[in-house]
């Protein structure tokens, strides 16, 4: 028999038993169905945006609203119920300055070990900001004793090598520490 033909049959071979196992490991998994956990409860939350699985409490999750709201976030329960309010200051001094938070995510940050919250300011419908904004918040284990807070942001404003752009979507990589802002 030809080399070359018992090289592809063994190819053939070897593809359909992974396509036989793969089939029947899928056929193992357990599809869980989606399930509605809660409704928000509270009317400040309008129109949200974003959410994100808080770093260091559990079954607490951050949303905020899209344009046109205050500086704020929000932490709520799995059930939709409003923990905290986070409100925080912005630098209104950057030119073509507007808000138009799009996105949230949680992850590190600069300091190891510690967990932060970033909104990012990246939506730009126009397509004419000069920069875009992330807002990031190291977590903190007190953040759940009040129902409205003063969060304290740093503010990592950001320009595009090339152009301005609308982004709708922001997320952090744990592994390597990278931001990426989705447009």
């Amino acid at each position: 028999m030809n080399r070359k033909v018992v090289i592809i049959a063994i190819t053939v071979i070897a593809i359909a038993i992974a396509c036989t196992i793969g089939y029947y490991s899928y056929k193992k998994m357990q599809i869980r169905k989606a399930s509605i956990t809660g409704y928000i409860q509270s009317k400040e939350m309008d129109e949200i945006s974003g959410i994100a699985a808080s770093g260091i409490f559990r079954d607490v999750y951050y949303v905020h609203n899209d344009q046109g709201d205050t500086s704020r976030f929000f932490a709520i329960s799995h059930e939709g119920r409003l923990y905290t309010t986070f409100y925080y200051t912005r630098d209104t001094g950057i030119p073509n300055w507007q808000m138009d938070c799009e996105d949230i995510a949680v992850g590190p940050g600069p300091a190891p070990g510690k967990s932060y919250v970033y909104v990012g300011d990246v939506g730009d419908n126009g397509c004419e900001r000069d920069y875009v904004t992330i807002y990031r918040f190291e977590e903190d284990s007190l953040w759940l004793k009040d129902t409205i807070r003063n969060a304290v942001a740093v503010q990592l404003h950001l320009k595009y090598p090339d152009w301005p752009r609308d982004a709708e979507a922001l997320m952090i990589d744990p592994v390597e520490q990278l931001l990426y802002i989705i447009n």
